[in-house]
């Protein structure tokens, strides 16, 4: 059914057709109500006319729909009109990978960031239970400003319908004799109609790949028959065609992406994109394409250790045993430890270290497991080449729990000495450096991290009380008073504490912990930390973070606080670096993650700070943090709907909005009229320890352009010592007050930069 230009569906007005497919019509399309323009796929006669395929249809926008992922084509909604059925997504301005590719190969680099970018979106699709099926360059989307965009789940493609809904998150039966996809990349258990996972789309990225690079397809044939003789035979690429400059490493990834058998494969889609960004940043400072074998072959990756199924009562202890050799062997110079974040992700799992090694960048993997009986553990560890998959060192102790922190150095010391590290006498000694610990005392620091770890207000508050009584058990414990001063400052920070209360706290147990050993980096992270947040002084801030990271230059916080450091005082550029260089160090943690949204919405940047939020939203979905910063990028774009949506699943920093009332406000009043109603709410509750109301308050005001009551807002979250006044200078929601006669003053009462 065609539609003719200037025809209305709803608040939609076709403007001009787009494409056509065996599913339906895409036109362009204007969104009156929202002021934008889309793109409306409307049913074909023959989809609307067939239960089954109208199901498909429906049920696949559906599962679309609930995916939000730069990388994936947006689906705003499904609607019905007179009668007719059509889906509402996201327009884009670009050509199709499929049209890129008549002019021939890409090089490398920009081929590896499309396939990476690619895998983010699949590695989203897969969270959900939803697979592609049908990935293939006419169905990969390059945008005018960069971005790539995973088009058609089964909307548009000329396929039979499946017997089972694409959402399921098991494995996907075909109906018998029915082949779901395109040829030449279709995975074999696609081909042969056996089940399917996401390893499946992992294949076919890795056609994908392969095409980008060599400009030509990777299995050819004059017949369907050929081509799919060719998937189930062919077993190595041919990589002569391949852009010369191109690292070795990115042919084993290929490789690995099409191995015929899918237990070979990477086992996710997230695994593949990291082995990619491996290449594009190395995943060190310093790193160059020319080094990388020698790179990788002094880089390690401690996974975690496994116990025996179901054994909950020691998981904190293989926790720490693993996060303490990671810790002990980061302090070495010359060798690249994967940080934890990155490894604690395949926790609980069986793998395969050559996968592992790729996707982690890592030439050696450490595995081990442990059992207890009593008061006696069996520690089983093993040194594994990831690319020759031989065993390099493997030994097995059997301490007593109070004899751990002995068995993890001597396991570190041992690793040393297998990779034949050339260690200093002050590297030896650090290494070999037995703090003298009561055994109760360690284990509930094990306990303490264990629980810290988890970032929640309940793991933060068990974290306070094992370290608590780690220090009572023995006073002398470094390690726990730095523990004891994380958390207390997280705690502050966050306003799950009042901080005028908390924050000394931290200060005085990082210090004491400096006191008991002057090596460990985080005390002064934290140190930096209240300085900046709490006692408003930048210089000794900086100081604190420098010294952090002179330490243990790996420490992802220490520089991602000194790129807020850096933001608060408008230097951007420097800012992002920083921020960018943290999530290089740890790029699965997602509080890290949040240091590069936060840089760009401080550099007043909103639709790319906006963008990187939805990334650390696929790395950890609900992330509150995430949330809080995608409403105020929202509100800044002016997309309030969006904004009052997201009000309705979480807090705003800590104060509950009720997002109905505010989408009512802004139908009611546009914008003048959603900020009225939300200072209204401001003010209906009470203030949090962090002490952020009143800030919110003057950004309300700020907007509302009530410019005298927002200083006086301003002056009263300064009294209260809220750590957000830190960003005075560089919010944007406070740039109306900037030309203020008492903003100076206000500034010079925080201290900024001074």
């Amino acid at each position: 059914m065609s539609l003719s230009t200037g025809l209305r569906l709803a608040q939609y007005e076709i403007v001009a057709p787009i494409a056509s497919g065996g599913m339906g019509e895409v036109y362009r399309a204007r969104d009156s109500r929202l002021d934008r323009d889309v793109a409306i796929k409307v049913m074909s006669d023959q989809v609307a006319a067939d239960p089954m395929l109208r199901q498909r249809f429906e049920s696949e926008a559906r599962a679309v729909a609930a995916l939000s992922h730069p990388s994936i084509m947006a689906i705003y909604e499904l609607a019905l009109v007179n009668g007719l059925s059509f889906a509402v997504m996201e327009l884009l301005d670009g050509d199709t990978l499929r049209e890129r590719l008549r002019a021939g190969a890409l090089p490398w680099r920009e081929a590896v960031e499309i396939a990476a970018s690619i895998a983010d979106g699949l590695s989203a699709a897969h969270a959900k239970g939803v697979i592609h099926r049908d990935l293939k360059p006419e169905n990969l989307f390059l945008t005018r400003d960069g971005s790539v965009k995973i088009l058609d789940f089964g909307l548009a493609a000329h396929r039979p319908p499946p017997s089972s809904d694409v959402t399921l998150a098991a494995p996907t039966q075909t109906v018998a004799g029915i082949i779901l996809g395109t040829f030449g990349y279709m995975s074999p258990e696609q081909v042969l109609g056996h089940p399917v996972d996401g390893r499946s789309d992992i294949f076919a990225l890795g056609c994908v790949l392969y095409e980008t690079l060599s400009g030509r397809r990777l299995f050819n044939g004059a017949t369907p028959q050929e081509v799919v003789a060719n998937v189930l035979h062919d077993s190595t690429p041919e990589f002569a065609a391949f852009d010369p400059l191109a690292p070795a490493e990115l042919r084993s990834i290929v490789a690995r992406a099409v191995d015929r058998q899918p237990a070979r494969r990477f086992q996710s889609a997230r695994d593949m994109s990291m082995a990619l960004r491996a290449l594009l940043t190395g995943s060190v400072p310093g790193f160059s394409m020319k080094g990388m074998a020698r790179t990788r072959g002094k880089s390690l990756a401690v996974l975690p250790f496994l116990s025996p199924a179901g054994n909950e009562q020691i998981e904190y202890l293989t926790d720490g045993i693993t996060e303490s050799i990671i810790n002990a062997l980061s302090q070495v110079s010359g060798l690249r430890v994967v940080p934890r974040s990155l490894t604690f992700r395949y926790k609980g799992m069986e793998v395969d270290p050559s996968t592992v090694g790729l996707a982690l960048n890592a030439r050696t993997i450490l595995t081990g497991r442990v059992i207890q009986h009593g008061d006696q553990l069996n520690i089983q560890a093993e040194l594994v080449d990831t690319a020759t998959e031989s065993q390099l060192w493997g030994d097995q102790f059997r301490p007593k729990i109070g004899d751990l922190m002995t068995v993890q150095e001597e396991i570190a010391w041992q690793i040393s000495e297998a990779l034949r590290l050339k260690l200093s006498p002050k590297q030896k000694h650090r290494l070999k450096k037995r703090a003298t610990v009561q055994p109760d005392a360690y284990d509930e620091y094990l306990r303490g991290r264990y629980h810290w770890n988890s970032w929640s207000y309940d793991g933060f508050r068990r974290a306070l009380d094992h370290f608590e009584r780690a220090i009572g058990h023995d006073p002398l414990y470094a390690a726990a008073w730095a523990g004891l001063g994380d958390t207390y400052t997280v705690m502050a920070y966050y306003g799950l504490v009042a901080p005028l209360e908390t924050y000394p706290k931290g200060h005085a147990a990082a210090l004491r912990a400096i006191e008991l050993d002057p090596d460990l980096a985080d005390p002064h992270v934290t140190l930096g930390t209240g300085s900046l947040f709490w006692k408003w002084n930048w210089p000794e801030a900086e100081r604190s973070l420098q010294t952090a990271i002179k330490l243990n230059p790996q420490l992802a916080r220490g520089h991602l606080l000194l790129g807020l450091w850096q933001t608060t005082i408008g230097q951007h550029d420097e800012a992002l670096r920083l921020a960018r260089l943290a999530r290089e160090l740890e790029p699965l943690s997602p509080v890290v993650n949040m240091g590069i949204p936060w840089a760009l919405h401080f550099a007043n940047r909103p639709a790319d700070a906006l963008e990187e939020t939805h990334r650390v939203e696929d790395l950890s979905p609900g992330f509150e943090e995430s949330g809080n910063m995608q409403i105020v990028c929202l509100e800044r774009l002016g997309r309030y709907e969006e904004a009052t949506a997201l009000m309705k699943r979480q807090m705003f920093w800590g104060l509950p909005f009720d997002g109905d009332v505010l989408l009512q406000a802004f139908r009611a009043g546009k914008q003048e009229g959603y900020w009225k109603r939300r200072l209204e709410m401001l003010h209906s509750v009470a203030e949090n320890p962090a002490g952020s109301r009143e800030y919110h308050i003057a950004v309300s005001l700020a907007f509302l352009g009530r410019l005298d009551e927002a200083i006086e807002s301003v002056q009263r979250s300064i009294n209260v010592k809220a750590g957000m006044c830190a960003f005075l200078k560089v919010d944007p929601g406070l740039m109306p007050l900037h030309q203020h006669p008492r903003f100076a003053e206000l500034v010079e009462q925080v201290g900024i930069g001074r």
